[in-house]
């Protein structure tokens, strides 16, 4: 896995050959200093798969700093995300009827605003939104000739179908670039329950269920050790 790689033959590398060296423990997962089981059962529980790559592409998509922009071919990021968010969550597509309309009405109400399927470039009109250029010390944001009130609560998510796109420079310094696409092991996991889900439905949904009980539990302990500690 690439993330592995970076992290093993570049990133540590560069830790002990700085002039003093930052020690990094051997076996250390970077993902455990940023996330924990409870918020990774809660995640399977509203439909993100259980591989690894997955729980790492949530990790960032919900930490980063940059807008998130999600390379989703198998569509299997924005079914997370429909799921996770709910009615919190506004979606449109550039180009449908009104779309700079609902972009200002999600600004200005602070929302979750998934602009979906997106090409390899986007209208220059929006070119504030993704480098976030508020004016009036970040209480406005100016798209096209009009000024809009900028809540500090609005989030934006981008999502492409296409596999392999290529983005230009600029785009990609103002997001955070998520790869989504299906994953071996991944792939195996899911053709797997598929199969058990034809011959055996009546296991499936058992497997199904005891997951979600086991991942309820996760959460249920985590929240019991908080506020145990909390007292």
């Amino acid at each position: 896995m690439y993330r592995v790689d970076l992290m093993e033959n570049f990133w540590r590398p560069q830790l002990s050959a700085l002039k003093t060296p930052i020690p990094v423990t051997p076996e250390i997962d970077p993902l455990i200093l940023v996330i924990d089981d409870a918020v990774i059962a809660g995640w399977n529980n509203e439909g993100l798969p259980s591989d690894r790559m997955s729980t790492e592409n949530a990790t960032i998509l919900t930490t980063c700093e940059r807008w998130p922009l999600m390379v989703d071919p198998q569509l299997q990021g924005i079914k997370w995300i429909k799921q996770r968010y709910g009615e919190r969550i506004k979606v449109i597509r550039l180009g449908q009827k009104g779309y700079l309309d609902k972009i200002e009405q999600a600004i200005a109400a602070g929302d979750i605003l998934l602009i979906e399927n997106i090409d390899e470039s986007i209208e220059a009109v929006l070119d504030p939104l993704l480098g976030r250029n508020t004016i009036k010390k970040g209480r406005a944001i100016k798209l096209g000739d009009k000024e809009i009130e900028y809540h500090p609560d609005f989030r934006l998510i981008l999502q492409t179908k296409l596999a392999n796109p290529h983005y230009k420079p600029e785009m990609q310094a103002q997001t955070t670039l998520i790869n989504f696409t299906v994953t071996k092991d991944g792939l195996e996991d899911q053709l797997l329950a598929d199969v058990v889900a034809k011959e055996r439905p009546d296991l499936e949904r058992l497997k199904s269920d005891l997951t979600k009980q086991q991942n309820e539990f996760k959460i249920t302990l985590k929240r019991l050790e908080d506020n145990l500690l909390a007292r």
